[in-house]
């Protein structure tokens, strides 16, 4: 239907939308978060993800300047489909198609476009394949990050000491295995938060968290709110569908 780059300025929040076409979101730098139906969505360099059409898209919090390629189409979805909604690509595979997509521009056939479009598509569910250790080190924490596990337990998965497995994650993702530990913790409890009537207790040992004043106090060094005013004022924004 539609592709472009879109760069955030400083402050700037993702728009607050039902839109009734699907989109492709391709990150290149800094970060984009947004709520989806309520669901929590940070997309960091290096991540796709496809916004699925008629949902509610809320920008709560300004993102940190994200640039990205963002292609709009309508498409049909199915369980046994091959390409997840997110996942990670192969920038040095993708910016050639992206520049191919725009050099056709507006003139061109529609047929051209889906060409280049599911070449596309193809390249993100080749770029799955590729996974360096700092993402099997992430993969292993967004899997477990609900139980107790420790830096002897990522080290040991894979195969690395635990200074190097500091060192590794840090130097792609610009923080520890620890603190993204604890943001994923956190990003889960927003989503249990807003999306069910569960006590603050009980979401917070859900998510992870063995003790409830330490999961207080990380969730309001997050969210600069408590569980309760981060519940009530996402409640009060929620729009009519």
């Amino acid at each position: 239907m539609y592709s472009s780059n879109r760069q955030f300025e400083a402050g700037e929040k993702h728009i607050t939308r039902i839109y009734d076409i699907s989109a492709l979101i391709l990150m290149r730098r800094g970060v984009l978060n947004f709520f989806e139906d309520g669901k929590y969505i940070e997309l960091q360099p290096g991540e796709y993800y496809i916004q699925k059409p008629n949902l509610l898209q809320q920008g709560i919090k300004p993102s940190n300047k994200p640039n990205y390629y963002f292609i709009h189409f309508r498409g049909h979805y199915s369980k046994g489909g091959s390409l997840p909604l997110r996942g990670r690509f192969d920038i040095n595979k993708i910016q050639p198609l992206i520049e191919k997509l725009d050099k056709l521009g507006d003139s061109s056939e529609l047929l051209e476009k889906e060409k280049v479009f599911y070449e596309i598509l193809i390249a993100l569910k080749e770029s799955r394949n590729l996974t360096s250790i700092p993402e099997k080190i992430r993969s292993f924490i967004t899997d477990n990050y609900n139980k107790k596990i420790t830096l002897h337990d990522i080290s040991r998965h894979v195969l690395l000491s635990k200074n190097q497995t500091i060192n590794i994650f840090r130097e792609k993702y610009d923080i520890t295995p620890h603190q993204f530990l604890i943001k994923m913790r956190l990003r889960k409890a927003s989503e249990l938060i807003i999306s069910t009537n569960d006590s603050f207790q009980e979401i917070c040992y859900a998510v992870g968290f063995t003790d409830y004043s330490n999961f207080y106090k990380e969730f309001k060094k997050e969210f600069n709110e408590s569980p309760k005013d981060y519940r009530n004022k996402i409640s009060s924004k929620q729009l009519p569908k």
